[in-house]
């Protein structure tokens, strides 16, 4: 490993270099707040010839896996964010100028910070290779296309947008002047000699806002070869991203889908901020049987998770109703019971009219608790071993058998226990739910037949 203090324009105009942003990086998200205070501390340190501003780090596996006999390519580890935006700046710059008849200062900051003039591939023009989605952007804008058409939501948009509303020939010439004064502290590391994943960590150590599913996806698709991780990230990654997310408040859930996967499988609760560690201490061996079986598993599981959170995925009206009906209770600790029984489900080990059973007994016995006032804390550990309670030739009964026998705080409130909570509920603003007939439904016969 390599550390050195570079000005960032010498580091941006070397010839014949592309900066590759691997498919296992997050998603470029600077948001404007963040962009306007680059541009403050750029045009400040402009207005200062002799003064410079750290940026922070650049890190990049020298000599990577890409290989291009035309182009040296470098691999960005981190600071794919700073580098991103930077050269949003130097698209907008370039647009001013060509706008204000600037001419030969457009063509300078076009062949030096944003592409490679000379090379002969057309795939190794760009200076910075993104991801699909934000490359499909920066091609838009790059093109001179107006961004207020561009079809889709996209951060590069957005913060391009920023930039070119933002430069005026009363700035210009301080934002190019402080771009010259921007200092970094790149770290080149090299293919087997170095480990890119402890430095990855070590970074997100240190305070980056990496969250838990950023490591684990990096976890995944580094150590892989290029056309390996494009596959593996296009064939399960990347749908189990798009899966697990929230619609209608347009949030990854990812690190939580892993966090109830994990609880599943190992039957204990991994700490929201230790799903990163608990993944990678169970998986620690990325074999050819990890990709296929593993993370296949996991895809499958993602797709239920989707459903769990966006009921209106559920083309069966019957469990949409019943989804809704469990996420107005905001049960979502519950998860790592249902997602192996909507597998189930899935692969047809149990009937409609059985799993729609098995949502009921599930609002049931929390609505139950709920009237009683019963802590719902007391849940995690009822839900994280329930599925393992389940006999598959009697699915449903054995399951209320496992309720039916839990004591104290875990236990599931009788006909009598619930009589007097809903004679006063109404003094304590309590809502009775929309469909009281699963409230009161308990498993009597059951009941009797335990006695």
């Amino acid at each position: 490993m390599k550390a050195n203090e570079v000005a960032l324009n010498t580091f941006l105009s070397q010839t014949k270099t592309q900066f590759i942003i691997p498919v296992y990086q997050r998603n470029y998200d600077w948001t404007e707040a963040q962009c306007q205070q680059l541009f403050d501390d750029i045009v400040n340190v402009g207005h200062r010839p002799k003064d410079t501003h750290f940026i922070g780090s650049i890190v990049f596996i020298h000599d990577g896996v890409y290989t291009s006999s035309d182009v040296k390519q470098l691999v960005v580890i981190d600071g794919q964010q700073r580098l991103t935006t930077i050269s949003l700046l130097y698209m907008a710059l370039y647009h001013f100028a060509l706008k204000n008849n600037l001419e030969e200062r457009a063509s300078e900051i076009k062949e030096t910070y944003l592409l490679n003039k000379f090379v002969k591939e057309e795939n190794s023009k760009l200076k910075l290779k993104q991801s699909d989605a934000n490359a499909k952007a920066f091609n838009y804008i790059l093109s001179g296309n107006d961004p207020a058409n561009y079809a889709d939501f996209s951060r590069v948009i957005e913060n391009y947008s920023f930039f070119h509303n933002t430069i005026s020939n009363d700035n210009i010439e301080h934002i190019l002047n402080g771009l010259n004064n921007l200092l970094f502290v790149e770290i080149s590391l090299e293919r087997g000699k170095d480990d890119p994943q402890r430095i990855f960590e070590s970074l997100n150590s240190t305070g980056l806002e990496l969250s838990q599913a950023d490591l684990i996806r990096n976890y995944i698709l580094m150590g892989l070869e290029p056309v390996d991780q494009n596959r593996i990230f296009t064939n399960h990654w990347d749908i189990i991203e798009k899966n697990a997310k929230d619609s209608e408040k347009e949030e990854s859930q990812v690190s939580e889908f892993i966090r109830d996967y994990l609880t599943f499988r190992t039957k204990k609760i991994p700490n929201k901020n230790k799903v990163y560690a608990e993944f990678k201490s169970r998986f620690r061996d990325r074999s050819k049987k990890f990709y296929d079986e593993v993370l296949e598993e996991i895809k499958s599981f993602s797709i239920h998770y989707s459903k769990l959170l966006n009921p209106a995925r559920e083309p069966n009206l019957q469990l949409r109703k019943q989804i809704q009906y469990i996420n107005q209770l905001e049960v979502n600790i519950s998860y790592p019971f249902l997602l192996p029984v909507y597998n189930d489900y899935s692969t047809k080990v149990i009937t409609l009219d059985d799993f729609e059973s098995v949502l009921k007994l599930i609002q049931s016995y929390v609505w139950r608790r709920f009237i009683c006032g019963l802590p719902t804390n007391a849940l995690n550990k009822v839900f994280m071993t329930l599925y393992g309670d389940i006999d598959k030739n009697s699915y449903l009964e054995s399951l209320q058998k496992a309720l039916l026998k839990k004591k104290g705080n875990h236990r599931f409130p009788t006909n009598k226990d619930i009589e007097n909570p809903i004679a006063t509920t109404k003094d304590f603003g309590v809502t009775i739910p929309a469909h009281p007939e699963y409230v009161l439904s308990f498993p009597e016969n059951v009941k009797a037949a335990m006695a």
